[in-house]
C-alpha cells in the first residue's frame, strides 16, 4: 500500500533529473519496502529500446505508475512488487533474460536505464545503510558489558 503521495512531492519528484530520480526510487523503494510496475490482461507491460531490448519500467509510487499508463499501456494499472520479492525472485529474473530497468520513467519517457543488478546492488546497499542508523548508539555502548 504506498503512502499518501501529496501534489508538492509529486512536483518536486517529477522535477528532478533522471539520476536524480533514480536514487530517489532506491530510497523510497527500501523505505516503503515495495516497488511498482504497470500491469494488464498479459502480464508485465515492457517497453522496448533498439540497444536494450525489452525494459521493465518501476516506480516508488502507484501514482507515478498511473500516470504513464497511458498510449499503448491504456489498458495497464499499477501492480505492487513487495521488495523481498523484488530483490529475491524479480530481479534475478530480469537478469536471466536480459531485461533492462527502466527506473522512474516520466510519461514523456525520460528515464535512466539500469541493469537489474546494478538495482540489485543499490537497493542491498540502501538496506545497509538503513541497518546502520538502527544499531546501538554511541551513549548505548558505554552501558554494554
Amino acid at each position: 500500500m504506498s503512502w499518501e503521495l501529496d501534489d508538492e512531492e509529486r512536483r518536486l519528484a517529477l522535477s528532478l533529473s533522471a539520476q536524480e530520480r533514480y536514487s530517489y526510487l532506491v530510497q523510497l523503494v527500501v523505505d516503503e519496502e515495495e516497488i511498482w510496475g504497470l500491469r494488464n490482461e498479459e502480464g508485465w507491460v515492457l517497453g522496448s529500446d533498439p540497444k536494450q531490448g525489452d525494459i521493465l519500467p518501476v516506480w516508488p509510487h502507484s501514482a507515478f505508475a498511473a500516470a504513464c499508463a497511458r498510449g499503448t499501456w491504456d489498458d495497464a494499472r499499477p501492480a505492487e512488487v513487495p521488495l523481498e520479492e523484488l530483490l529475491d525472485e524479480l530481479l534475478p529474473l530480469l537478469a536471466e533474460q536480459n531485461i533492462t530497468v527502466a527506473a522512474f520513467p516520466l510519461p514523456e519517457g525520460d528515464s535512466l536505464l539500469v541493469s537489474p543488478g546494478k538495482l540489485d546492488r543499490d537497493l542491498r546497499a540502501e538496506i545497509e545503510l538503513g541497518q546502520g542508523d538502527a544499531g546501538p548508539q554511541t551513549e548505548d555502548l558505554e552501558d554494554m558489558p
